[in-house]
């Protein structure tokens, strides 16, 4: 990741990060039930700026100024939460989002939380399956925590369910 650089995400930054994560929604084109993602609006500007004002945002630059990829947690009782990540696809393939959550993890390690947790899609490659690979575990239903199913509430209430969604958490 060579010219790249890690930095916390500033309120300046809301407008080129909601491009990026519609940007990187294209890629559920390729999966026609959910299509419907690419059109879906971009995560708000105030949960942006909640996250911001939290220091729980940060991106990935390259030396030009480009934003690469970026990631956002919101905090619960013993884990922190990973509300999104995404990675513009001019720069997919090349471990911004390993770097990203390799930072979220040192992040939640140095602010006391047990864990990292995550909502997905089960059967998505750049899904599940990744966030397994960085070493993720299912959480089985009844192991949800209230906060877990709360997310996963809002998403069924959003039309996000019309394929399998987990709870993934990621033991610290």
């Amino acid at each position: 990741m060579e010219g790249m650089r890690l930095r916390k995400t500033q309120l300046t930054d809301i407008t080129p990060l909601q491009l990026l994560e519609k940007a990187a929604a294209e890629r559920f084109l390729a999966i026609p039930a959910l299509a419907f993602i690419a059109e879906m609006a971009a995560t708000e500007s105030d949960t942006h700026r909640v996250a911001i004002a939290r220091e729980l945002s940060w991106l990935i630059e390259s030396e030009r100024g480009e934003i690469a990829g970026f990631c956002y947690c919101e905090p619960q009782e013993r884990s922190l939460y990973l509300a999104e990540i995404s990675t513009h696809p001019a720069f997919q393939r090349r471990g911004i989002g390993r770097q990203l959550l390799r930072h979220v993890r040192e992040e939640a390690g140095r602010l006391g939380y047990h864990d990292i947790t995550l909502t997905t899609y089960r059967d998505v490659a750049w899904n599940a399956p990744w966030y397994s690979r960085m070493g993720f575990t299912c959480i089985a239903p009844q192991h949800i925590s209230t906060e877990l199913a709360r997310h996963l509430e809002e998403q069924r209430e959003a039309g996000m369910m019309v394929q399998p969604r987990v709870a993934m958490r990621l033991a610290l």
